[in-house]
């Protein structure tokens, strides 16, 4: 049906799947409506029995072969998710910085078919052993502003995933796909990298000096060597030092902003983490005393970071800013907690851990898809303005009231296929249709 949900969200996809031939965008495109409709995406089987075979009369091998064989790239999917999530942001917040977060999250499966499949040790022993035998995945995700109600707020966005394979360490594979991002972005904004202790070394730190808009706000660990910054030159011969005084973190003079739980303590260092460069580091403490420091590194100076955080919807960020710039790094590296988020919601509501492929191609290309499913949720309420009553609206919440419309499409088109046989159907089948519609436009209204 024209405008309806189905013909909205086939316009937004197929964006996604310009080198597909149709056979295969269409089957695509099903797979992601399957997700979105099914409360648990436990198969592709599964999918097929419920919704796959409703919406059109393709085999179950059909959409396999999409999954697993069909030469397609689906990397090319996280460049068209940036470049529709920058298309939401209005002229007005165009100066304001954009954040990449990158991590790595890990999916327990039973049995050695899965390849890839492999012991990893779990640091956060959720199945009461050190270890697990699954896959460990690398993702990024994008936070980017937009206007609500009159403040600046930053949405978060999945990008996509790569399977760890060991023939890559995972630096190798974020910094990949930091730089495929950053290529999208192009070189006129301001984008701020965020990552824990273990990212900020090797190609990844070094990220820095291969784009010039591209600066780090990272944890590290707290035993990293630190050195104030060289002496001034006094004109006698020899070399001149390279580093200052070494710093350990005690050194830092802490003082207790009235936002947050910590005393925070701020000073530009050297670090060979990133050679000559000047870093800030930022040490916290708990101001209960209860806790151990932890260190902070920005490569950008604090006030050098264009985001206008008066106008903020996030209030850390906007105390913060207000009562010491310096503290603004502190602030923008808690967006980093949407990555973790995104792992959450990702395993609980969109079906993560749930795949049954097998190969390597099949597995990467199925959780890309719910994870362009997902960004679409929160995508969509800013990009069509017949969603924008879901602005508001978590992506799970988007995602119920759009499956519910894509529901009442599913049993429409079957009661349609089934009175096409009856004489003069037509102002029945007429009726139906416009009391579907008229509930998606009930939608639009709200």
């Amino acid at each position: 049906m024209k405008n309806s949900v189905l013909d909205r969200l086939k316009s937004y996809f197929d964006e996604y799947f310009p080198d597909a031939t149709k056979p295969t965008a269409r089957n695509l495109f099903f797979i992601i409506v399957s997700i979105l409709a099914l409360d648990i995406f436990r198969s592709v089987r599964f999918a097929h029995s419920h919704v796959l075979s409703k919406l059109s009369d393709t085999s179950l091998n059909a959409y396999y072969y999409a999954l697993k064989t069909d030469n397609i790239n689906h990397a090319s999917w996280r460049n068209v998710t940036v470049s529709k999530a920058l298309r939401t942001v209005p002229g007005l917040l165009e100066m304001q910085p954009l954040f990449l977060s990158i991590d790595d999250t890990m999916v327990e499966k039973e049995g050695e078919k899965f390849e890839l499949c492999s012991k990893l040790f779990d640091h956060a022993a959720h199945n009461g052993s050190n270890y697990l035998n699954g896959h460990c995945m690398v993702s990024i995700l994008l936070s980017f502003p937009v206007m609500n109600d009159g403040s600046i707020f930053y949405l978060s966005v999945p990008l996509g995933y790569r399977l760890w394979d060991k023939k890559q360490t995972k630096l190798e594979i974020a910094a990949e796909m930091v730089r495929q991002a950053m290529d999208t972005i192009g070189t006129q904004r301001q984008v701020l990298l965020l990552c824990d202790s273990w990212y900020p070394k090797g190609c990844v730190a070094d990220l820095v000096d291969e784009y010039c808009n591209l600066d780090i706000i990272c944890n590290a660990r707290i035993d990293t060597v630190m050195y104030g910054l060289p002496p001034e030159r006094t004109g006698k011969r020899g070399r001149p030092k390279k580093y200052g005084e070494r710093l350990p973190p005690e050194d830092f003079g802490l003082e207790s902003p009235k936002t947050g739980g910590w005393k925070v303590g701020v000073r530009p260092v050297l670090t060979r983490l990133w050679g000559r460069r000047v870093v800030y580091a930022i040490v916290t403490l708990p101001k209960s005393g209860n806790g151990s420091r932890r260190l902070f590194f920005c490569t950008k100076a604090p006030e050098e970071i264009t985001l206008d955080y008066k106008n903020c919807a996030d209030d850390a960020i906007r105390e913060y800013g207000k009562e010491d710039i310096c503290y603004l790094p502190l602030a923008c590296y808690m967006l980093h907690w949407d990555i973790e988020v995104s792992y959450y919601e990702s395993k609980t509501f969109w079906s993560l851990e749930e795949y049954r492929v097998r190969s390597r191609e099949g597995i990467e290309r199925l959780i890309n898809l719910e994870c362009i499913a997902y960004s679409a949720m929160a995508l969509l309420p800013y990009s069509d303005e017949i969603f924008s009553c879901y602005r508001s609206a978590s992506a799970q919440e988007t995602r119920y009231g759009i499956g519910q419309q894509i529901q009442s499409s599913i049993i429409f088109s079957s009661f349609v296929g089934k009175l096409e046989t009856v004489k003069n159907s037509c102002h029945l089948i007429k009726i139906i249709e416009n009391y579907i519609l008229s509930g998606f436009k009930n939608v639009q209204k709200l």
